[in-house]
């Protein structure tokens, strides 16, 4: 009976020490399995998630601009572009023969290739209103020519700038106040500029403009605000100079002016990444070593938080192209895109009723007697912005280069009702086999609308005047059907005020329409961006209902007799 007893003592405390030892091993498994993550579930998700994205600028931007895939032109030109508060312009020119000259706030810059380079243009432009993350499509810079010492070509190569300069101390020894060049002239090429040329344009007329493309160099200004100092623009050929209008200029269609067309960016396809790194709970396999039973409630309890941080991430960033306010311009063979034409123009005039005026370079508008000469005006708009769109502003300008006398003159747009067309419309036809109701567009409910939608006075020439067109760009993008332009009238006052037209041979006078909008309605693309996360997830809740299985094994080995 003893015997019998110490055996089974015995036995009971073998049974003891196999559950105390197998508790320790599960318990040393636990640490060395915390240990080597060093987070908890949601932290160690996250930095599987960032791990696997790629490595460089701003991994997600190139497929958020597809998704979203409606390319958006900024044009940045002092006191003009965006808006008339614009500052952000800074445009000289350094001289060699005047080392200690700053030529900052002048109108016109000089550049000349005698002596490697003795006159140098330095110009920047402020992009931050461009907000990361952005791809950027095209970014160009436009600068016009106005006059020039002999008839010779010459090559002018644009360089990024790399010492920070300021544009009212700058000159040919100087950078700043306070600092010099490097080397005099900013020609140090590992502190002063990057002597890897971006851009070459050929320099051959004058009373023109010419352009420099910059997509990689303003790529990375955005990327790195810091790095933006500008661009170094150096001369080589014959010795000639040529000189351009700086941003001091009055003629503000004169300025340089900087072209930015990006895509949006943004970090919802970074997230489809997380389901592949939570194969982690594979490590709880190790338990089927262990043969106690108490292990396995433990191991139901691990699957619960790890669907939890999966969903609460994707609902935080879909919502941001929908918010975001979007700005396309309309100018005949510039925006939205080179091939752009649909811009339509002409004027009607009551001296030659039956002449078509569709060809002509220019747009007149009268006020001489019963406003004697009218423009039209249309731009296409269908395909380029989305019908469910909700506009915030459109605005249409035209440039007024010239005018019969030195009184001002009142011009109102009103909205077009009849079909017309713009290399047949005349003072009595709307096109070859229509007239209008009235001669002249002007049979109020037939032809055109009796309330003006916007109107301005007009004096200055050699500026844009603009008309605020919201309310029938908005009815025009909800049904383009009813977009049949704008007439523009001129009140009665013995005054005639010329405008170019879309025909005109410099295509940044054209007119233009420039419209702000969000798009109100949910975009095709931003769907699946949602489906794609919770649909991978249960990979990560499979994998734990393994253990239950495995950890069931151990139990017939508790009754040893």
């Amino acid at each position: 009976m003893n015997g019998k007893v110490r055996i089974i003592n015995h036995r009971c405390s073998v049974s003891k020490l196999i559950v105390s030892a197998g508790f320790a091993v599960a318990l040393l498994l636990g640490l060395f399995a915390t240990g080597t993550s060093g987070a908890t579930p949601e932290q160690s998700q996250m930095s599987d998630v960032m791990s696997s994205l790629p490595q460089g600028d701003s991994p997600p931007q190139a497929a958020m601009a597809a998704s979203n895939g409606i390319p958006i032109t900024v044009i940045f030109q002092k006191r003009v572009s965006p808006d008339l508060f614009y500052t952000g312009v800074a445009d000289t020119h350094i001289y060699l023969y005047q080392p200690d000259q700053n030529f900052g706030g002048l109108g016109t810059m000089r550049l000349h290739p005698g002596s490697g380079g003795r006159e140098r243009l330095l110009i920047k432009f402020d992009i931050s209103r461009i907000t990361p993350p952005v791809t950027i499509v095209n970014a160009t810079l436009h600068l016009y020519a106005w006059y020039r010492t002999q008839p010779y070509h010459l090559t002018a190569s644009a360089y990024r700038l790399r010492k920070h300069w300021n544009e009212h101390d700058v000159s040919w020894n100087r950078a700043t106040s306070e600092s010099f060049w490097t080397a005099v002239g900013c020609q140090d090429p590992l502190y002063d500029y990057d002597p890897t040329s971006v851009a070459t344009t050929t320099l051959s007329y004058t009373n023109n403009w010419y352009s420099w493309d910059l997509t990689e160099m303003a790529q990375g200004w955005l990327d790195d605000p810091a790095s933006n100092e500008g661009v170094l623009i150096v001369a080589d050929g014959i010795s000639n100079q040529y000189q351009f209008r700086t941003s001091e200029i009055p003629a503000t269609n004169l300025r340089p002016y900087f072209v930015v067309t990006y895509q949006l960016g943004g970090p919802t396809p970074t997230q489809t990444n997380t389901p592949t790194q939570t194969p982690t709970p594979t490590q709880t396999s190790t338990p089927t070593n262990t043969p106690t039973p108490t292990v396995s409630p433990t191991a139901t309890q691990t699957p619960t938080p790890t669907p939890s941080p999966t969903i609460t991430l994707t609902p935080t960033n879909t919502p941001t192209p929908v918010l975001t306010p979007l700005a396309k311009m309309f100018q005949q063979g510039l925006y939205p895109a080179a091939t752009y034409e649909g811009v339509s123009d002409t004027f009607l005039s009551f001296y030659r009723p039956n002449t078509p005026w569709g060809s002509d370079d220019g747009i007149r508008i009268s006020g001489r007697g019963n406003s004697s000469e009218r423009a039209l005006v249309h731009f296409d708009l269908d395909g380029h912005i989305p019908h469910y769109a909700h506009i915030h502003s459109a605005k249409l300008s035209l440039f007024a280069w010239s005018r019969r006398t030195y009184y001002g003159l009142r011009i109102s747009a009103f909205d077009v009702l009849r079909p017309w067309e713009g290399g047949e419309a005349t003072w009595n036809a709307a096109y070859a086999l229509e007239s209008w109701g009235i001669p002249g567009c002007d049979q109020v409910g037939g032809d055109r609308e009796g309330d003006s939608a916007a109107s301005r006075f007009i004096y200055f020439t050699n500026y844009f005047y603009e008309w605020d067109i919201t309310a029938l760009v908005q009815r025009w993008v909800a049904d383009p059907s009813t977009n049949n332009g704008v007439a523009f009238i001129g009140h009665q006052i013995d005054q005639e005020m010329r405008f170019h037209s879309s025909e005109w041979r410099v295509p940044l006078q054209r007119p233009k329409l420039e419209v702000v909008f969000t798009s109100s309605g949910t975009p095709p693309v931003l769907p699946p961006t949602r489906t794609r996360t919770p649909t991978r997830t249960p990979t990560g809740t499979a994998t734990p209902t393994s253990t239950p299985t495995l950890t069931l094994t151990p139990s017939p080995t508790i009754p040893p007799e």
